[in-house]
């Protein structure tokens, strides 16, 4: 009976790996990760501007060139800024067909006002580069009045000065707030949209595996070999060894993608700041590593678990279809269970402390989804996820112990009619 069960998971297993459609899938898959984290070293790399800095040409007719660029530095400095290019070029002007990518401030005296300023530029350019050089423009004409007040040149430099401002929170919820919404997102992205997808794919594959042999009647043939038990279990270890080897194949095209990146990165020039380093930067700082690191056994059986329970799931609801369109019908409940699971996990974040999502943490089958960014922002501790993981667990043994018995009655039942009380009357029979 075991050789008929390793063959019924290796036919199975082999009927989805070794398509062409899983190589091709696989290759683009590489080929994405690899672009992802690479991508601002491939768009350098093919001549694209991506870390090009805004250049902002100054044309100086009042003699306030420093002030203007040191006083608009400051500014891209508070906003953690870096790509303003500030270069003072009176030429420019009467060039004007030559302007492509710069913005031009021009800076005229003014008999009654003693400052006029003009802003040119081929296309029209962002609101904050806008508001940044009307500011600094203000300073300016504020300098230009002082210099006529009879002030030294200290004083006048102290009062054109930017102010020099701190911030201070007492609600120290409210000023994690913001880096909290973005650790969540980048969590729920990374843990939960690979999962999601998995288990859509492996819902599918399922479906389609035990429809098809319903179809062409090879059921009676296999069924007739070995029990229904060893059937079922044979479709649920398949369907598990597919998405884990699925899931082992995206960290090692994550892992080619971060190998490549160091390579670049040694031998490019872009600044190390990049998008990538300050989401990492941002992570390790809010401590996800550390908190992965403390959970993540707990993490890997909440997983295991949970594609138990929808690999079981979509097996019992195949076995009790006879074609695969009456399938997706039937499959519509778990497709949407995984939809609010995953909304929830995208809310959960802008809802800080809600007791109703921390309860739909617990849940089985939605608990994957919404409990594992729940404690890496630190919204459930790793004692909560332990006894959602253990409740995902429970309900796993229980769906097998049901599920099996709908399985016996619908691997064989090729009739639509009275599908539900036929389940139902199954359920109470233990063999």
């Amino acid at each position: 009976m075991k050789n008929k069960f390793k063959y019924l998971v290796k036919y199975s297993l082999k009927k989805k790996i070794d398509t062409k459609w899983f190589k091709i899938v696989n290759v683009l898959l590489l080929i994405l990760l690899v672009f992802l984290v690479n991508m601002d070293y491939l768009i350098n790399l093919f001549g694209g501007d991506f870390e090009d800095k805004e250049k902002i040409v100054v044309v100086d007719e009042v003699g306030s060139y420093d002030t203007f660029k040191t006083y608009f530095n400051s500014l891209a400095k508070e906003m953690e800024s870096e790509e303003y290019e500030i270069i003072l070029d009176n030429s420019i002007i009467k060039q004007e067909d030559k302007i492509d990518d710069e913005v031009v401030v021009v800076l005229k005296k003014s008999d009654t006002n003693y400052l006029e300023g003009e802003i040119i530029s081929f296309d029209t350019i962002s609101r904050t580069t806008y508001e940044m050089v009307v500011n600094t423009m203000n300073v300016v004409k504020s300098e230009l009045v002082l210099k006529t007040s009879g002030l030294t040149q200290e004083e006048i430099t102290s009062l054109s000065s930017p102010v020099e401002i701190s911030e201070k929170i007492l609600n120290e919820e409210a000023q994690d707030n913001t880096t909290k919404q973005n650790v969540g997102s980048i969590v729920t992205t990374v843990l939960i949209v690979p999962f999601f997808i998995l288990i859509v794919t492996m819902v599918q594959m399922l479906g389609a595996e035990i429809n098809d042999e319903k179809t062409s009647r090879g059921m009676e043939i296999i069924i007739s070999s070995v029990p229904a038990k060893t059937h079922f279990l044979s479709k649920v270890v398949a369907a598990i060894s597919y998405v884990l080897i699925q899931g082992i194949l995206l960290l090692i095209y994550m892992g080619i993608a971060m190998f490549l990146r160091s390579i670049l990165s040694s031998a490019s020039t872009i600044a190390s700041s990049g998008m990538f380093s300050q989401i990492i930067t941002m992570l390790s700082d809010a401590g996800i590593f550390t908190l992965l690191a403390r959970g993540s056994v707990i993490l890997i059986i909440l997983f295991i678990a949970s594609f138990i329970a929808y690999a079981i799931v979509a097996s019992v609801l195949a076995s009790m279809t006879t074609n695969i369109e009456d399938f997706q019908q039937l499959q519509t409940p778990l497709m949407i269970i995984m939809m609010v699971g995953y909304y929830v996990a995208l809310m959960a974040v802008m809802f800080d402390g809600s007791i109703f999502i921390e309860i739909l943490a617990y849940i089985p089958l939605l608990s994957v989804m919404i409990a594992p960014p729940l404690y890496l922002i630190g919204e459930i501790s790793l004692v909560g996820l332990g006894i959602s993981t253990l409740l995902t667990v429970i309900a796993s043994y229980l769906l097998y112990e049901y599920g099996l018995r709908i399985y016996k009655v619908g691997i064989l039942n090729y009739s639509s009619s009275k599908l539900w009380r036929k389940m139902f009357k199954s359920l109470k029979n233990k063999e």
